[in-house]
């Protein structure tokens, strides 16, 4: 069934239960109620046993005595479909539409049996009759047209539209149909120009043809570029919108933005605000971070409230940071922290927020300066742990340890003597900073305390070669070079004692993975499986290589062979359970 006969079943069995509900003649209207219901419970109770010979009697009983009972006309039409019997509806169907000629449901099912009994010309001639009766009504030209497609094609259905074009004195009349006619031809312009004349003057169709345009499995955003472009050529504020609103459920961001903003300055009042945030919301979800914020900022500058405004303003940041945007969402956060008066709770955590943001991209003096100045507003601010530590990160990654370490003075965290070890690792002190190092762990979250342990224990337990070229390393990583620390660390195992070299490896995997350097942690992994498969380590290198192999093209069949030796070669290992339950994902996955 073709596009136009999509939406012609449900549509029939509404008109169906719409006119059977209908309100009889006062005469007798609640015997023949009665009687209709209860032949029409007689011929469903037959044919879910299968019995459609009785159904079939039951409901031309039924007609008999009310042959207006469009219910009873369609239940027939099932049952008699089900025998193959079709061709005897057609005696009902008339004698319905003499007592009711007007019935648009009815006659379209009629159009619809003499085509499925191969009565075309029969059909054509009830088609014209219809059109006959009333040439200005729609509906007629829309079912004619829509059986017409399924029966002769396309281009009978194209006619009997656009005949009905003139019929009704319409000529947007029947866009939509048309378009979807002209569209699945392959005549992507066409289609695109009716479309646009279906929106109509007040955008009313706006979802339909946004619905239609995501239905689309070929050339959705060339249609809907043409589309787009037709209605913002319109002098309606209306059908600029529906073009501003289309234009973004397309991702047309180029096109959206400039719409969304010259909608918008049309506009005033309530209207405005809801156009906006409506943008907003749409630009949101598809990734338009420039455009959300600015509909959200015109938002803000409406607000009736400064809580208010900070609502929206909070809502850039979050769609700043969910697309990497800091400079969009650090501008965003600083008037936050203005929004609130001087010494309160409130402005003190968004103060810390910003802070925070400003770590990875402001320079080392305007870092320095915006803690001291926090540490002298907020004094004792249990922000201040997490906060130094940030900033002396920050510090650190640009070689300013001196400025590093006097950000870290007077300051007592988890956060801070975690940072505080590393920097003591940079200068050689190993001791003094595996000691902070643990000192730390009390107050950090099992996420982060799980790594630090980890390390410590490693550190602490080989030679004084490996432990230094373990700490360089992990310093190198923190100043954001953790593929280089990891290969340099993985290189350094070549000189050490042999019994260090699993343990060594299996760290300079997990430096590697934790820095974003998959490949680098691959192949480090890989050689620790292959040169110690004795090893401790291996088990969960070996599980970590599996899961990276899976991520590959073609590379599942590896991560199975991987999983597999791993759980015959090491049973017992506390990282097997999980091996099992990637392995039998795996294996429902199937080879790729």
């Amino acid at each position: 069934m073709r596009g136009l006969a999509a939406a012609t079943t449900p549509w029939l069995f509404l008109v169906a239960v719409t006119m059977s509900l209908a309100p009889q003649p006062a005469a007798g209207q609640s015997g023949v109620r009665s009687a209709e219901a209860r032949l029409l419970r007689e011929a469903a109770a037959r044919e879910s046993r299968g019995d459609y010979a009785g159904a079939a009697d039951a409901l031309r009983r039924l007609l008999a005595e009310s042959p207006e009972s469009s219910g009873g006309i369609f239940a027939l039409e099932r049952v008699l479909r089900a025998q193959g019997q079709l061709v005897e509806l057609l005696p009902p169907i008339e004698a319905y539409l003499a007592v009711d000629p007007d019935s648009p449901g009815v006659r379209s099912l009629g159009l619809r049996v003499l085509t499925d009994v191969d009565s075309l010309d029969a059909m054509r001639r009830q088609a014209e009759a219809w059109i006959d009766r009333d040439p200005r009504e729609a509906v007629a030209y829309r079912e004619i047209a829509r059986v017409y497609e399924d029966a002769f094609g396309p281009e009978d259905a194209m006619a009997v539209l656009r005949r009905g074009r003139d019929g009704v004195g319409s000529d947007d009349a029947f866009a939509l149909e048309i378009g979807d006619l002209l569209v699945a031809a392959g005549d992507r312009t066409g289609g695109a120009v009716e479309w646009a004349a279906a929106v109509g003057d007040d955008g009313g169709q706006t979802a339909a043809i946004s619905r239609r345009l995501s239905d689309l499995s070929e050339g959705r955003r060339e249609v809907g570029r043409l589309v787009v472009a037709e209605l913002a050529e319109s002098d309606r504020l209306p059908r600029r919108t529906a073009a501003a609103r289309l234009a973004l459920d397309l991702g047309l961001s180029q096109r959206a933005d400039e719409l969304v903003r010259s909608v918008a300055r049309a506009m005033d009042g309530r209207a405005r605000s809801s156009f906006l945030a409506d943008a907003a919301r749409r630009a949101r979800e598809k990734g338009m971070v420039a455009l959300a914020s600015w509909a959200y900022d015109e938002l803000g500058d409406e607000a009736q409230s400064p809580a208010e405004r900070r609502q929206f303003d909070q809502r850039i940041v979050d769609v700043a940071l969910a697309s990497g945007d800091t400079t969009t969402a650090l501008e965003a956060q600083w008037r936050l922290v203005e929004s609130y008066s001087p010494r309160s709770v409130d402005r003190r955590r968004a103060t810390a927020r910003a802070i925070e943001l400003e770590g990875g991209h402001a320079d080392p003096g305007r870092l320095t300066d915006l803690l001291a100045e926090f540490r002298q507003r907020f004094e004792n601010a249990p922000e201040l742990d997490g906060l130094a530590a940030t900033v002396a990160a920050a510090l650190h990654a640009r070689g300013d340890e001196a400025g590093a370490e006097a950000v870290l003075e007077g300051v007592n965290g988890p956060r801070s003597s975690l940072e505080r070890g590393y920097l003591l690792l940079g200068r050689g002190e190993l001791e003094e900073g595996r000691t902070s190092l643990l000192l730390a762990l009390t107050g950090l979250p099992p996420s982060d305390a799980t790594g630090v342990i980890q390390f410590t224990g490693l550190l602490g337990r080989i030679s004084a070669e490996g432990a230094e070229a373990l700490a360089a390393a992990s310093v190198r990583a923190r100043r954001g070079e953790a593929a280089e620390a990891a290969m340099e660390l993985a290189e350094a195992v070549r000189s050490l004692p042999s019994e260090e070299s699993a343990p060594l490896l299996a760290e300079a995997g997990r430096i590697a993975a934790a820095g974003g350097a998959d490949e680098v942690a691959a192949a480090i992994r890989s050689r620790l499986v292959e040169d110690h498969p004795g090893a401790v380590e291996s088990a969960e290198a070996a599980l970590e290589l599996a899961r990276h192999h899976a991520t590959k093209d073609g590379g599942v069949d590896e991560a199975i062979r991987l999983l597999e030796d791993l759980i015959a070669r090491r049973p017992n290992a506390a990282v097997v359970p999980d091996a099992r339950l990637e392995l039998q994902r795996l294996r429902s996955r199937g080879s790729r």
